[in-house]
């Protein structure tokens, strides 16, 4: 295990590497092919038999990655032959978030691995590995946390929000919690300067959301259900809103019992205003889905 002070050396070449290659880039063919490297661990990741090799191909996997990182081309290169990994961008192109999951050997249970890559103004990147504790944060939802201390989910959408000179980088990502609930988590990202990054705000101006009680304004939300049912939650651009399934038990004695609950075909939006995302229910909202079933039957035509 390295110390702190070999991991802060670690850091620190990294940002000597990155002025030096600054100045005589690397051919973007390296780059390419580094990534054909990445693309076989991810798929071993994902696909050998044995936890031992699936860990080992993580390890590899995360040392190229950072490496990789470090270099400026890397900063808007897109890694799409790289499966199991999820590339996000915010929109003002200052901040890339990298995520990828590691299958453990219980069914439907993963480790969490993550990579954040941030530009400052005057184009030096900063990297953070993300270390997932969420096992040993007691109280989440209302827990401010940091890269080394991360409540590890596998990101696949991110949201820019503003308010006054804040950006708060809200991120939508997938934890399974077991063979038996889903979790999909309504996380934020702050960066107050790229030495002070922060995950969980106390941006959500709610109350109840997917049946949890929040006594306090909470730092993330939850979206559990049933691992059997798929349920959907996700930024609509036209819309402006993060729309997602509503959520709900078969009936009412089964409240709280996220093992069970599935989208009741309504669906609810988190919308934002003067600095805070806001809950809406019942939104009236069109999933795009055309009914093929004609409301008037055709004339029958008769053969003569």
């Amino acid at each position: 295990m390295q110390s702190s002070h070999q991991k802060k050396f670690f850091y620190l070449l990294c940002i000597f590497s990155f002025v030096s290659i600054y100045v005589n880039p690397i051919r973007s063919q390296s780059l390419r092919e580094a990534e054909s490297t990445l693309a076989d661990l991810g798929s071993k990741i994902l696909k050998a038999e044995e936890y031992n090799a699936r860990k080992q191909a993580s390890d590899e996997f995360s040392k190229l990655l950072y490496e990789l990182l470090c270099q400026p081309e890397s900063f808007n290169y897109p890694f799409e032959q790289v499966k199991n990994l999820s590339r996000l961008q915010s929109n003002d192109k200052l901040v890339n978030v990298f995520t990828w999951l590691l299958p453990q050997t219980e069914p439907n249970t993963y480790e969490f691995y993550g990579i954040l890559q941030i530009k400052d103004k005057n184009n030096r990147i900063y990297l953070y590995t993300l270390v997932d504790k969420a096992s040993e944060i007691p109280q989440p939802e209302y827990t401010a946390l940091n890269p080394a201390r991360w409540y590890g989910a596998l990101y696949y959408q991110i949201i820019d929000v503003k308010h006054g000179n804040q950006t708060f980088y809200t991120l939508l990502g997938y934890r399974p919690q077991g063979k038996s609930v889903q979790r999909k988590v309504v996380d934020a990202l702050l960066i107050k300067s790229p030495k002070n990054v922060t995950f969980g705000a106390q941006i959500f101006y709610i109350q109840d959301f997917a049946d949890r009680r929040y006594m306090k304004k909470p730092f993330r939300l939850f979206y559990d259900y049933s691992a059997s049912v798929s349920a959907t939650l996700r930024y609509n651009e036209k819309e402006k809103m993060i729309i997602m399934d509503h959520l709900a038990p078969p009936d009412a004695s089964k409240k709280g019992l996220f093992a069970v609950y599935g989208p009741d075909f309504s669906y609810d939006g988190l919308y934002w205003n003067n600095g805070h995302w806001h809950l809406k229910e019942q939104i009236k909202f069109d999933t795009g889905i055309k009914d093929e079933i004609p409301t008037v039957p055709p004339p029958v035509r008769r053969k003569f």
